[in-house]
């Protein structure tokens, strides 16, 4: 089964249990509650890192619940890179489903450079100084993910949307119109803090020093690749969110040589 085939399964699972959830809570079945910015499943509490922080720096007290809740995600990512973003989150999912579309209509789009990982950790770095400085939780406004699972619970119980959905909009005709990928690529502070938590052994797209003789150059990955990297041109992290579409093209050229691979 190519990579691809079961990102899908689990994107398609993900959104499922995006709409479940409140169709089952409002039936009284709570066994699994909440969002992407909270969920309770049991009695096991998971919070996004990026929100849970939020109130350390706003009222500056520790609440050891809420922070204990975001080291399972923040361990995830530390072991897998940033899967929740390119196989869990709704966001990615509308931003591929909106770039598949603004491929077709050919539109004259491009990929935003961006210096290193310089945009991504300035805008993560404004967003957390307003929270320190003025109490105000940016961050939950910004949370795409977030915002499209509260609204779509809330259409679920009232029938109505919030006026948070402007964004996600924005964010879906900004990339079909202007600049490809440029929220999950550059802007979105959830990945942007999920970004952090990485070492030596995080699990990445890498090529094996035996790859190089497999290799031929045909450059298939980098066309694949949805955020406009060059996995062929070193190190691409933290831009890189492992979703494998690069594996999979390459595997498609080279067959089981495969000079590209998830390694820890």
């Amino acid at each position: 089964m190519k990579i691809a085939q079961l990102r899908r399964t689990v994107q398609l699972l993900s959104l499922a249990g995006m709409v479940a959830v409140p169709l089952l809570n409002s039936r009284g079945i709570n066994a699994v509650s909440g969002s992407f910015y909270s969920v309770e499943i049991g009695r096991l509490l998971l919070t996004d890192p990026l929100i849970a922080i939020q109130p350390l720096l706003a009222t500056m007290t520790i609440d050891a619940t809420l922070l204990a809740s975001a080291l399972i995600p923040a361990g995830l990512a530390l072991v897998l890179g940033r899967v929740f973003c390119s196989w869990v989150c709704p966001q990615n999912t509308l931003s591929e489903l909106s770039d598949a579309v603004g491929t077709r209509l050919g539109g004259r789009r491009f990929f935003a450079p961006t210096p290193g990982p310089l945009v991504r950790y300035t805008v993560l770095a404004v967003i957390l100084a307003i929270t320190l400085l003025y109490g105000f939780p940016l961050a939950s406004l910004l949370s795409a993910p977030g915002i499209i699972s509260v609204q779509t619970a809330r259409f679920i119980y009232e029938g109505t949307v919030g006026l948070e959905l402007v964004l996600i909009g924005g964010i879906i005709l900004a990339e079909l119109f202007l600049v490809r990928r440029v929220w999950c690529n550059h802007l979105c502070p959830v990945g942007s803090m999920l970004s952090l938590f990485r070492f030596k052994k995080t699990m990445r797209v890498v090529m094996a020093e035996e790859g190089e003789h497999a290799c031929i150059h045909c450059r298939e990955c980098a066309k694949a690749c949805q955020l406009g990297l060059n996995p062929m041109g070193g190190e691409i992290a933290p831009q890189c969110h492992n979703c494998g579409a690069c594996i999979d093209a390459c595997q498609e050229m080279t067959g089981e040589r495969r000079p590209l691979s998830f390694r820890f």
